[in-house]
């Protein structure tokens, strides 16, 4: 993903709207219209990239001062539709906690995502207390930092935390997701891929086609899964 401070100077150097250069006086004056409140000392540093760590409402409000998604700030798209008003999905967090987590446990903890997060060196750091926070809608404000941590975490793209667009594709996949682990699926598939190396060309692909005929054919699973294994009789 491309530094804060590259995409903000691009913005504002060669605004989508067509208008001319953005200083850092009119784009906080532009905040300010909006109702927000960046000073254009601030905006100097985080184009300058000597402060790189803006919080959620800061992208929004610059983002809407430049007239573009703040998507646009975390590698998403730029294009702002009309009537939208994109902000921080206060679902985001909750549904990556319910759905993603290795398919042999149930969900992360606060403590676990936030240990990983701030022992990784590269967002900061975050407490468990503050997730909790998001979890519950107490908070809605994160920093950028913590949100590229938390999307790192859970394999997510950073835009889904704002985009109303890639959510819904993604919440969908997501749908789909958990209904195959509900079934076993996603732990058969990962025992599967951890003993690959063991079976036959054969064997594997044996494998892919008892997938393809089940969803096909709607006769259920060809291989005994987490919820169907076979009884003691039929081994």
């Amino acid at each position: 993903m491309r530094p804060f401070a590259e995409v903000l100077n691009e913005l504002c150097t060669n605004p989508p709207d067509g208008r001319g250069k953005v200083t850092n006086v009119a784009l906080s004056a532009a905040v300010k219209a909006r109702g927000g409140d960046i000073a254009h000392g601030y905006i100097s540093q985080l184009r300058l990239g000597v402060k790189d760590n803006p919080t959620c409402q800061a992208l929004v409000d610059l983002a809407g001062a430049l007239g573009v998604h703040p998507a646009v700030f975390l590698g998403g798209r730029r294009e702002l539709h009309t009537a939208e008003r994109p902000g921080w999905r206060p679902t985001a967090l909750s549904t990556l906690f319910e759905a993603v987590h290795p398919p042999d446990r149930g969900p992360w903890s606060p403590e676990e995502v936030a240990t990983a997060i701030s022992s990784s060196g590269h967002f900061g750091s975050i407490s468990a207390s503050y997730i909790r926070e998001l979890l519950s809608n107490t908070s809605d404000n994160p920093r950028l930092k913590h949100i590229l941590g938390l999307a790192d975490h859970f394999g997510a793209d950073p835009a889904y935390f704002f985009d109303d667009e890639l959510a819904a594709r993604v919440d969908s996949e997501l749908t789909d997701f958990l209904a195959l682990r509900e079934l076993g699926v996603v732990e058969f598939v990962t025992r599967l891929a951890e003993r690959t190396g063991d079976l036959s060309p054969q064997a594997r692909a044996a494998a892919v086609e008892g997938f393809r005929q089940a969803l096909e054919v709607g006769e259920g699973w060809s291989f005994p899964l987490n919820s169907r294994r076979p009884s003691a009789d039929h081994t």
